[in-house]
């Protein structure tokens, strides 16, 4: 998303203004700090601020949200003078409010739904592919094809970074609108290395299993506190992509990770940080 700002706008119709790099996210109300919310992503050119909400279902009360945000926008000093584009990309079920008409005030903005994506579109580079994951499919076993097929992309760019954040992203996508034994079989059929996934929450299955197509793993004995490490590192680069601070970060993976391990990752990218933060300080 970061690296190509423009081509993912592509895919979801949303025109990015040239040259836009990420901006401030943690938007604070006032020098007193009287309120703080924090924004999924904020795109910022000379002119324009686009401000992007990833949301894993629809919200009834997204529409109040984007308000605060769009209120903290404004007086943000970066975002002084410049035009406001607000979106909100639900990456999973439901219809979510765009707009506020009451008396005194009419405020919208625009909601997209990944169902809608075309994944021919998405699978033309490797850099939008895990998005074809959460595309509409006819059945189990489409949505389990494409995802081999996204796997092979991420593992052939040439960059082994890339190709583990991709990987990374197409997973978690797919966890979202995969059963967990078609994702396992994907990653079987796509002949992942071990390496490449063992940071991922399925790799500790696939080493019980002992194997990924022929691909060694190992014995399991002596990995799952390993794989639980993998996974908590892991977070943590998400939620500090966020813009939460590493101590915060660290404190809200643990808590994760002990509410529910297998949904750990997906929930430091999407859930609220707010929500998130609460969590921690429950722990």
């Amino acid at each position: 998303m970061n690296s190509d700002p423009a081509l993912f706008g592509r895919m979801l119709g949303i025109d990015m203004p040239p040259e836009a790099h990420p901006g401030v996210t943690e938007l604070n109300l006032a020098r007193v700090h009287a309120d703080r919310r924090n924004a999924d992503l904020v795109l910022t050119s000379h002119d324009q601020v686009v401000h992007l909400e990833f949301q894993r279902r629809a919200d009834p009360t997204m529409a109040d949200r984007m308000l605060i945000y769009r209120s903290l926008l404004r007086v943000e000093p970066a975002c002084a003078g410049k035009r406001i584009r607000q979106h909100v990309i639900v990456l999973d079920r439901g219809t979510s409010p765009s707009r506020i008409d009451e008396p005194g005030l009419t405020f919208a903005f625009d909601t997209h739904y990944a169902r809608d994506i075309d994944p021919v579109r998405a699978l033309a580079d490797p850099l939008t592919a895990p998005w074809a994951t959460l595309a509409a499919a006819q059945n189990d076993d489409v949505r389990r094809a494409r995802l081999s097929t996204v796997l092979g992309m991420a593992v052939s760019t040439g960059s082994e970074s890339l190709s583990r954040d991709l990987i990374r992203t197409a997973l978690t996508f797919a966890a979202i609108t995969m059963r967990r034994e078609d994702v396992k079989e994907a990653l079987k059929e796509a002949a992942m290395p071990a390496d490449m996934i063992r940071d991922t929450e399925f790799a500790q299955e696939l080493i019980d299993e002992g194997r990924t197509e022929g691909h060694t793993v190992g014995r399991a004995e002596g990995r799952a506190e390993g794989a639980r490490q993998a996974t908590e590192d892991h977070i943590v680069r998400v939620l500090m992509h966020r813009q939460v601070g590493p101590r915060m970060a660290r404190l809200i993976a643990e808590a994760l990770i002990a509410h529910d391990p297998a949904t750990s990752v997906e929930q430091a990218a999407f859930t609220d940080l707010d929500e998130l933060m609460a969590m921690a300080a429950e722990k």
